[in-house]
């Protein structure tokens, strides 16, 4: 009954998006996840998996990008909804499963049903689990968290084969989302929760064993169901950015900053971070010029305090390991303002793999979630404590009580002094970026703040003071969890921005256009600007509102939007840097060269159109279009004159080993690229020199499938401008060929003089041994939950 109360609240707090046409759109959802996730579902429509994205980076891996999360359930959403609303599900059904899991979690470790769904609700309302709305594909880690650890508590008392199975099943589903941090948080609970167990166990030894034996074979089989997208992944890694993980600076960003602790108990702590040009908010010199990874910290006042009183529980154990997760959480969250971070990132190198370590806080949000019901059950039988006891709560209460009475003080203050606030607020802002702020609004908000936790935590202090509990404890109880809700709730609901579905849907006229010129020839667009390049208050809007921005990125064509539309690009800043090093290194070297030899090389990658809203003036490129992007600066379309096709005939080769000697030699103006192709391994195949022609036509272009036919007078290479990668394979007339590694970052086959037919097809063992081996695990699972072993009865043994 709680656990249903607790998923009508959230459907409540979600009515606008669940019954309207409005969606997410907030920071990377719509120009990042938003058009991978419909080209993904687009595969599976067309009746094959989502293998290889043509779309970007020249090409790239699809299926082995975790980021896509292929074979994730939710995806299933897409059999019977519209797009748009399959999409949005997927946020709106993670917190909720979230406060369910908990719950149940809770209920495992034998907390009473009204306390563990006061904490819950706390968890499920938070801050810091809303935050995760605008993270598309992190935000699961709110559910799976918790049902990880009741599954692995339930597998460790009745460790039948189908309670393990059921536990390495949601590990599956942490596991093919390939998030470091995250992934760590669950092993953190695991880690407490089998502690929790062998503390209390009468038997340690045979505890011991079954943990291990839950761990081990849970873990195997979630690694062998998740194989379908952990092989295709572990093939990426090392080819991707993130080959060798990041430095620590990297991994560092976006990092728990230690005033952030006060936004545990006071709201909106650095404004409102949904404008355009962070007119009111001032948090961006503590996230190095944005708005935080998660924008809210906040878990209530009044959780807070009852968080606190969860020390008077009996349930030593429990409480003690739960405040230690907490304490873990907040200490990692810190990250590079916490000497333990920079240790763990020296000497455990999968701290090297993930990055923004205020992640970290999800585990601390549900521990302290878990001692608000701790706290609520000591609330609930204050009767039937000591008298010590008692009065030590009674204290407590009272401290609360002061400290709210100072919060209100302090917002009387600063309603008669506006400018003492203003100017503290100004010395912890940016002074360029000072001529933007409103800095009234700013210091108005700070003070609602402080008024509304000072509010909240005195009516739960009142009602910790007040006689009503011994003659109506459940009321009592219920109030106590009423004003949980109404603080979290209240606040929270500002943290889920939502746009109409015309905007979501919009195409501008831009991708329209290009859509219609690329349609009939194979060419990639070069997205010239900068991602960063935001014009602020130059954007002609009704209102600041950060919805506008995406409505900007589409109108100045920056990359995504448009691969809806077909649209290929060549190399464009990186958003998860699991692409391929070879086109970061290709981006890289653009952006180091002189923009002539800069030019020189785009349009060796087979680059044909060039957006920006800046005047080039170049012989190679002509301007062709221009379009309206709400600001005073037009998008411009320029044509280079002199490019590569995206298949053509080599007979002319060059070894270099060197990966720096190639990439200055690809964009030398003696290059002759037309007719020359670089080879990096020197062994691979002699140098050839020659002036012989051959033409190259391609017949059909699709995804994972690539048609040529070549006339060649003499023997050369079949040179494919798309990524080289494993995986790919080659026919020649239906024979398999050697694919070469090719310019630095391309593909070519040997080809004989002659006319011949030239395929290219993606067939990665990773993948259809991942799926061998998940088929397989997927098979033993459903023979464990449906098989019941054969017992004898009584007559079987009489009759012997």
């Amino acid at each position: 009954m709680s656990s249903a109360a607790g998923a009508s609240r959230h459907i409540v707090l979600f009515r606008c998006a669940i019954f309207s046409s409005k969606n997410f759109y907030f920071r990377d959802i719509l120009n990042f996840h938003y058009p991978l996730h419909k080209v993904m579902i687009e595969s599976y429509a067309q009746g094959e998996f989502p293998l290889w994205n043509p779309y970007i980076y020249l090409g790239q891996p699809m299926l082995a990008n975790p980021n896509h999360m292929a074979f994730y359930p939710s995806n299933l959403f897409h059999l019977f909804l519209p797009f748009n609303y399959a999409f949005k599900l997927h946020f709106i059904v993670h917190p909720i499963l979230g406060g369910l899991g908990l719950y149940f979690l809770q209920r495992r470790l034998g907390i009473n049903g009204l306390a563990a769904f006061g904490g819950s609700l706390a968890y499920q309302f938070s801050g810091p689990v809303l935050s995760f709305l605008s993270l598309y594909s992190i935000v699961q880690a709110v559910a799976l968290m918790p049902w990880t650890g009741w599954a692995f508590f339930g597998a460790l008392y009745d460790s039948r084969w189908r309670r393990i199975f059921v536990f390495g099943a949601i590990l599956a589903l942490q596991i093919i989302t390939f998030e470091p941090l995250l992934l760590q948080c669950s092993l953190w609970l695991l880690a407490g929760i089998a502690l929790l167990y062998l503390l209390e166990s009468g038997e340690r030894t045979n505890a011991l064993r079954r943990i291990l034996r839950v761990g081990a074979v849970g873990g195997m089989f979630g690694l062998a169901l998740a194989a379908v997208q952990i092989l295709p992944t572990l093939e990426l890694l090392p080819r991707s950015i993130r080959a060798g993980g990041y430095d620590f600076k990297t991994v560092s960003d976006w990092s728990m900053r230690p005033l952030e602790l006060l936004n545990i108990v006071v709201p909106h702590l650095f404004g409102n971070p949904y404008t355009i040009n962070g007119s009111a908010y001032w948090g961006e010199m503590f996230h190095r010029g944005r708005e935080g990874y998660l924008v809210s910290f906040f878990f209530g006042a009044g959780s807070a305090l009852l968080s606190i009183l969860s020390i008077f529980s009996p349930r030593k154990r429990l409480k003690l390991i739960f405040a230690a997760l907490a304490l873990i959480g907040v200490a990692l969250a810190l990250g590079e303002f916490s000497p333990l971070y920079r240790v763990l990132y020296e000497w455990v190198p999968v701290f090297r793999m993930g990055r923004y370590p205020s992640k970290y806080f999800l585990l601390a949000t549900l521990a302290l979630a878990v001692l608000v019901s701790l706290g609520i059950e000591v609330a609930q039988k204050t009767e039937e404590r000591s008298d010590r006891t008692r009065r030590s709560i009674m204290i407590l209460a009272a401290a609360a009580a002061a400290v709210s009475v100072f919060g209100f003080a302090a917002w009387v203050y600063f309603q008669h002094h506006p400018g003492a606030l203003e100017s503290w607020i100004r010395s912890k802002t940016d002074p360029i970026s000072a001529n933007i702020k409103d800095y009234p609004a700013m210091a108005s908000q700070l003070k609602a703040s402080v008024r509304s936790s000072a509010t909240w935590l005195g009516l739960l202090s009142v009602l910790l003071l007040s006689p009503v509990s011994r003659r109506r404890p459940a009321l009592w109880t219920s109030m106590i969890v009423l004003i949980l809700v109404a603080e979290l709730a209240s606040t929270n609901l500002r943290l889920i921005p939502i746009m109409s579905e015309e905007d979501v849907n919009f195409v501008p006229a831009v991708n329209s256009y290009l859509e219609r010129l690329c349609k009939n020839e194979l060419g990639r667009v070069v997205p010239a600007d900068s991602p960063g390049q935001i014009p602020g208050k130059a954007i002609w809007a009704p209102n600041r509102s950060w919805a506008w921005l995406t409505y900007y990125f589409r109108k100045t064509g920056q990359p995504l939007y448009g691969i809806m539309n077909g649209i290929q690009y060549s190399v464009f800043f990186s958003v998860d840097d699991l692409n391929t090093r070879q086109s970061r290194d290709l981006l890289k070297k653009c952006s180091s060269l002189p923009s002539e030899a800069a030019l020189r090389l785009l349009a060796r990658m087979n680059s044909r159109y060039l957006l920006t809203v800046n005047d080039v003036s170049h012989p190679n490129l002509e301007l062709i279009s221009s379009f309206d992007t709400n600001t005073d600066l037009k998008l411009k379309v320029y044509r280079f004159k002199d490019f590569l096709p995206r298949a053509y005939f080599a007979s002319v080769t060059e070894q270099i080993s060197s990966k720096e000697e190639t990439l200055e030699r690809l964009s030398t103006p003696e290059f002759a690229a037309h007719k020359t192709l670089i080879i990096a391994d020197p062994g691979t195949v002699p140098a050839q020199e020659g002036d012989g022609r051959g033409e190259v036509r391609i017949l059909s272009y699709r995804r994972q499938w690539v048609q040529c036919e070549v006339v060649a007078e003499t023997d050369g290479y079949v040179v494919l401008l798309d990524s080289y990668y494993p995986g790919w394979r080659a026919y020649v007339d239906g024979k398999q060929a050697e694919i070469l590694q090719a310019n630095y970052a391309f593909r070519a086959v040997r080809v004989p003089a002659g006319k011949h037919r030239v395929e290219f097809v993606y067939r990665p063992r990773s993948f259809y041994a991942g799926i061998s081996v998940t088929s397989v695990a997927l098979l033993i699972g459903i023979a464990a939950l449906f098989w019941q072993p054969l017992r004898r009865s009584s007559r079987d043994g009489d009759a012997g």
